[in-house]
């Protein structure tokens, strides 16, 4: 099958084609090329640790506090890179503790001397960040049966009758006849 384009030149299909993938493959490198300057690579898990070392957690943040107020209240202890109040991701409402990172690990053990200090009309708790580790977001451990701590379940068999059928009565809770029993 031939086609016939405004100058009668006759042109395969297999021709249009193929400059047609062409022209898509470029417009395809050129988006990837803008989206991967974008992209941000997370760090290894010793760049974590480094960052971490830097960093600080304080606790009992007034829940109107801003960044710029959390930024002057630990102005003395050295070079702040960045400071963070996490929000709760149902309500949009900030959680009460945040994170300073500072320039050096120096800087975040001078920060430490603030535990204690009031901040908006509250002690604040600063403490050193703790390094998150892969996976306890998914599950922290907990739940399970009737919230119960997780991890191995394991089962209690209280009576086996392999001869006879089971003594009759109610059951009830825990597998009691009633009555009160404080075990």
């Amino acid at each position: 099958m031939a086609l016939i384009d405004n100058n009668s030149n006759f042109c395969s299909m297999e021709e249009e084609l193929q400059a047609e993938a062409r022209v898509l493959k470029q417009i395809q490198t050129k988006l990837s090329e803008t989206m991967e300057t974008g992209k941000k690579t997370l760090p290894t898990e010793e760049e974590q640790k480094s960052i971490d070392a830097k960093s600080i957690f304080v606790g009992n943040v007034d829940f109107g506090a801003t960044v710029a107020e959390l930024e002057a209240h630990f102005y003395g202890c050295g070079q702040i890179v960045r400071t963070r109040i996490p929000k709760n991701k149902m309500t949009n409402r900030q959680k009460n503790f945040a994170y300073i990172e500072f320039e050096c690990a120096d800087n975040a053990e001078n920060a430490m001397v603030m535990n204690g200090s009031t901040f908006r009309g509250r002690p604040i708790v600063v403490t050193t960040k703790r390094t998150n580790k892969p996976g306890m977001g998914a599950s922290r451990g907990r739940g399970g049966f009737r919230g119960g701590r997780g991890g191995q379940q394991t089962v209690v068999i209280k009576y086996v009758h392999v001869n006879g059928a089971p003594p009759k009565g109610r059951g009830g809770f825990r597998g009691g006849r009633g009555g009160f029993n404080p075990y």
